[in-house]
């Protein structure tokens, strides 16, 4: 008998949580069942649609989180007790982004990238008069509805990128993480961008995905990590050339879209990048902890930190990337480089989990490892905003030595998926073997289904990265080896 396909096999066979999870609307796939085949044409599934309406319930659960900000107003230090601060409202306010459009001379300063900046602009043209407050609702209720379709085309463009295996993408509909920080800024927008251009680049459209690269940079900084996680499977596999060309065409989008504001108001538009590399460390990052006990680092160290942590990031990349048997991934790749680059950052924002979603569905991690990450980051959620609030009223706020504490625990579940990952990808056997590779931390399908279950008969087993794109069957070309 065959190897089973890691795809043909449902994830309440494989993922125990997932199993457990099932008891509720009849719990895992029967023995004799044959869960659905899909074919990597399959761009609209039966599981889209149901994960499309979790998805807007996670957000609406989002909402609820922040109802009281809703009706109360986004005051200090009420927002922080409650839990439920989100940039949005503020930032509409400060910035006046219902008149004058960011970027341009004598415009307000916007600290956000170009299309991000622009999209919450539109947003704010929607906003009807009123009083401030009312205005902060109605931005807010605006960009809420925004998010939500943002979230479900995120959703939409993952199962597109793993056809063969749609409910991974229930890593994103119903993520923790998605329910506590998806309305506290528009950083969506910058992941759905990103999230396109590797679907793009895993189908083949080198110049889409370039194109889209571009976009997503001119939005957040962060995909520049995945094009260099591509460029290092490249080298693997001989294929510099696509990258060459991917990254070029992501240059060339940028610089057009951007080349309007930098002639017009270039400092407007460069001001995003020169106030990072002109601040100090700020929440979540792990170079605030020792201002905040008394042993503040220079300006200028904090500013390079981060720039070692990039240069990491690349060597742990290039390690992970060439030195395994068997060929990761280009989504475990940037989940390994992008969480070393969080890690060593200037600030982690509460939304900065938001990014590692959709890598996290992409590598089909076991939702146990999910889950464990995403309760230290909703640990640190109400712990940031505690700590800010005890600003104001020491004697109720968070003590700094437990906010520092919980800031580190939250970067070392941040590791934690890094070390899962390279353990689940340097677990698999070199090509050619017979045996499929074992998945996170799955159990063996029989402890699901029942010691005699029938096994369904399929193809044998050969591994295929689905956003490998041009890379896709490619020999290895370069391949370390140690000693």
């Amino acid at each position: 008998m065959s190897p089973v396909a890691p795809e043909s096999v449902a994830p309440t066979r494989t993922d125990p949580v997932a199993a457990a999870a099932s008891e509720v609307i009849g719990g895992p796939l029967g023995r004799y069942a044959a869960p659905a085949r899909h074919t990597a044409r399959s761009l609209w599934q039966p599981a889209t649609a149901v994960l499309l309406g979790l998805t807007s319930l996670t957000v609406a659960f989002g909402l609820l989180q922040k109802a009281h900000c809703f009706s109360k107003g986004w005051n200090t230090p009420d927002q922080f007790w409650h839990a439920c601060y989100s940039d949005l409202p503020l930032v509409y306010q400060a910035n006046s982004l219902g008149h004058t459009m960011p970027y341009l001379p004598g415009a307000q300063h916007l600290d956000q990238p170009l299309i991000t900046g622009v999209g919450m602009w539109l947003v704010g043209l929607l906003v009807p008069d009123g009083s401030a407050m009312v205005q902060q609702q109605w931005y807010f209720a605006l960009s809420a509805v925004l998010i939500t379709v943002i979230a479900m085309v995120l959703v939409a463009v993952t199962v597109a990128s793993v056809p063969t295996t749609p409910w991974r993408a229930a890593h994103i509909a119903l993520s923790p993480v998605l329910v506590l920080a998806g309305l506290v800024s528009v950083d969506l927008l910058g992941v759905l961008l990103a999230s396109v251009a590797l679907w793009a680049w895993g189908r083949g459209r080198v110049t889409l995905a370039g194109v889209m690269f571009g976009v997503a940079i001119s939005a957040r900084t962060y995909p520049l990590v995945l094009l260099v996680a591509i460029g290092l499977l490249a080298v693997r596999c001989g294929k510099l050339p696509a990258w060459r060309r991917l990254t070029a065409t992501a240059l060339a989008t940028w610089f057009a879209v951007s080349l309007p504001w930098l002639v017009m108001n270039a400092g407007g538009l460069l001001s995003v990048y020169r106030d990072w590399w002109q601040a100090g460390a700020s929440y979540g990052s792990a170079w605030v902890v020792p201002s905040l006990l008394g042993q503040s680092l220079g300006g200028g160290v904090v500013t390079w930190l981060p720039v070692v942590g990039w240069l990491v990031a690349l060597a742990v990349g290039a390690l992970f990337a060439l030195s395994l048997d068997r060929r990761p991934t280009v989504a475990e790749i940037s989940l390994v480089m992008l969480v070393i680059v969080l890690v060593t950052g200037k600030a982690v924002p509460v939304q900065a989990g938001l990014w590692l979603l959709p890598l996290i569905a992409l590598v089909g991690m076991q939702w146990r490892d999910h889950l464990i990450w995403a309760g230290f980051e909703a640990t640190y959620f109400v712990a940031v905003w505690l700590y800010i609030a005890g600003l104001s009223k020491p004697e109720r706020g968070l003590p700094v030595r437990w906010y520092s504490a919980l800031l580190l625990l939250r970067l070392a579940a941040m590791l934690f998926l890094v070390v899962q990952v390279w353990r689940v990808a340097g677990s698999r056997p070199p090509a050619g073997d017979d045996e499929p590779p074992t998945e996170g931390n799955a159990v063996d399908e029989a402890e699901l289904v029942g010691e005699n279950a029938p096994v369904e008969e399929a193809e044998p087993w050969e591994e295929i990265d689905p956003l490998a794109g041009p890379m896709t069957g490619a020999p290895d070309a370069v391949l370390v080896r140690f000693g």
